[in-house]
């Protein structure tokens, strides 16, 4: 009986509670986690278009049903197909789980394209930035925005706190913030002069990203940026936000 009791506990233990969806890189490590999310007691088989639509309307993924369809055809291994339904097997929440540990620290080449394949994780964690995006710089210039109109989502607001704003020939960074926001971009940048900024962070409605180097720098510089825990995260929101409110708007 205690050995029964124990395994239904284990097995009720999702492997994607401890992984945040944004920052798997592939697309077929995306639908293992929306199967382990979606899985009950009472059901554990769904169909290409349940995946999707879950990935899309709950998570804002930009995906496909045939895209999802082509995962679960092509791994034979992970998914076992019955009446157009799929269950996935134990070695999926296996290939989850080793994704899923990788990605909480991602390292940035120095001198490498921001396109290029080692670098295609940290783009598609900004790009998948929700809710409202928070970043504290302590140095930014028209490089910085430049990052952001490229790679980051235009729909979601995104607030920029900075200490010093690197402004050559004098008005074009804020000439670049105006048209960046022409663009559609729901950005707003403010300078904070009350004390010391030391840290680079990316925070969003759930994650909280340390970072060595300004955005402007990415790319261009080695670095790490490294995924800390839910504590860390709610603690600095409040410090972000007192620090906003007095802030200088750009």
């Amino acid at each position: 009986m205690w050995k029964i009791g124990l395994s239904k506990i284990m097995n009720n233990i999702k492997i994607s509670e401890k992984i945040d969806v944004y920052c798997l890189d592939e697309l077929s490590y995306k639908v293992y986690w929306a199967f382990d999310q979606l899985e009950t007691d009472t059901k554990d088989r769904f169909k290409p278009s349940d995946v999707a639509n879950f990935l899309i309307e709950e998570k804002g993924i930009k995906t496909s049903v045939q895209a999802v369809r082509n995962i679960l055809k092509r791994k034979k291994s992970i998914f076992h197909c019955k009446g157009g339904s799929f269950k996935m097997m134990e070695k999926g929440r296996q290939d989850l789980s080793e994704a899923g540990s990788v990605k909480r620290v991602i390292f940035i080449d120095a001198d490498k394209p921001f396109s290029a394949k080692k670098n295609e994780t940290l783009r598609a964690l900004v790009s998948n930035l929700r809710k409202e995006v928070k970043i504290c710089d302590p140095y930014v210039d028209v490089n910085t925005l430049d990052f952001i109109f490229h790679n980051f989502n235009k729909k979601v607001p995104i607030k920029v706190l900075t200490a010093n704003i690197i402004d050559k020939p004098k008005g074009f960074f804020k000439r670049q913030l105006d048209e960046i926001k022409q663009e559609g971009f729901k950005i707003e940048v403010r300078a904070y002069h009350n004390s010391i900024l030391h840290d680079r962070y990316i925070m969003d409605g759930g994650n909280f990203w340390l970072s060595g180097n300004s955005l402007n720098y990415l790319g261009k510089k080695e670095s790490f940026i490294v995924a800390l825990g839910s504590d860390i995260r709610q603690s600095m929101v409040a410090v972000f936000n007192s620090r906003w409110k007095s802030s200088a708007v750009i």
